[in-house]
């Protein structure tokens, strides 16, 4: 199977690598620091290097990428580590909003959309039942909804009926309370309190489709923060000098590196295996890889010392991000497990 670029892959893969490039420690944790715990100057240069664009139909002003354009895409700011929520904000919008009036807005930078699917004691289900639609207006709570502080239109689930279905809701509509609080990578997430909101027409996206190509954009980055975790360690090993010598040659470092590395190896193999050769249900992918991932960053972690779950470099933040991903829609045991069932 060829895993090759072609040209203009790696054309953009090194755009976002220009772009991540003076995103370090310290200016990682100042945009932690700042409103909303994101840069909102960074979005729009993001929306401007055309990569939500990418993830969007170009019958709605997109560039009509392919899942393997996402995919690169993902694993680049993951390897770039980078703060920004493309895969939360920019490529499930993307998604979710195709054919919509909403669309324009994600697509150039200037609406923030934040999908909310999660309610309370539903762990992991994607079917609405806490929220419902009755008589035109929505009444609910949904829980995790990542980005939700700071953003300015929800893509909520909500019951109809016997259905699940999705309903575009402005940030500052009447009846809308929303409570940030921060999660594991440092971003703030939002509790979401619908009283009586006023919503129009449903929106016409597929949710499970939408949420299975997120999945395999879940494991791109994912993939791509464990691959920098490994060559950051390592670089560290190569450098880090006990007992008179790098720790690197030490046997039982260098069994771990040749473990992380056949890891880092498989999961890219993983991705772009499915994406090549679709049939391998999302879920998997994503599960096989959260889990190789957080194999690698507790090596990570273990080779640094206890500044390995620190914020003060660059690990400690990969390893929180890869975290946060793992369970995003599920995580590996669930997914594992709603594989097996399916097999």
């Amino acid at each position: 199977m060829n895993f090759d670029l072609d040209e203009s892959q790696t054309l953009v893969r090194s755009t976002i690598e220009r772009f991540c490039a003076p995103m370090d420690v310290t200016t990682r944790l100042a945009v932690r620091r700042g409103v909303g715990a994101m840069d909102r100057e960074r979005w729009a240069e993001l929306a401007g290097l055309g990569l939500i664009a990418l993830a969007a139909n170009e019958a709605d002003g997109g560039l009509g990428g392919s899942l393997i354009d996402c995919a690169l895409v993902a694993e680049a700011l993951g390897r770039g580590q980078a703060v920004d929520p493309w895969l939360e904000c920019g490529f499930l919008p993307a998604r979710l909003l195709a054919g919509t009036s909403h669309i324009g807005g994600v697509i150039d930078g200037s609406v923030l959309a934040a999908f909310a699917f999660a309610e309370p004691n539903r762990r992991f289900q994607m079917d609405a039942a806490g929220v419902r639609l009755n008589h035109g207006r929505l009444s609910g709570e949904k829980r995790l909804v990542l980005c939700g502080a700071v953003a300015n239109l929800f893509i909520v689930t909500a019951r109809d009926g016997e259905e699940t279905r999705l309903f575009a809701v402005p940030g500052d509509a009447p009846g809308v309370d929303r409570k940030a609080y921060p999660v594991a990578d440092g971003s703030l997430a939002a509790v979401i309190t619908l009283r009586d909101v006023a919503v129009t027409e449903a929106l016409p996206a597929a949710i499970d489709v939408a949420v299975d190509a997120a999945r395999l954009m879940i494991a791109a980055e994912i993939a791509g923060l464990a691959r920098r975790l490994f060559d950051d360690t390592l670089a560290y090993a190569k450098s880090r000098e006990q007992f008179g010598q790098p720790i690197g040659r030490f046997q039982v470092i260098q069994h771990r590196m040749v473990d992380a590395y056949a890891k880092v190896e498989q999961m890219q193999s993983a991705v772009y295996g499915a994406l090549l050769q679709p049939g391998v249900p999302p879920a998997a992918v994503k599960a096989f890889v959260a889990e190789q991932a957080l194999w690698v960053a507790e090596q990570a972690v273990q080779v640094h010392g206890g500044m390995g779950v620190t914020n003060d470099i660059g690990i400690g933040h990969g390893l929180k991000r890869i975290l946060l991903l793992s369970k995003l829609f599920g995580d590996p045991a669930t997914d594992i497990a709603a594989f097996a069932q399916a097999a």
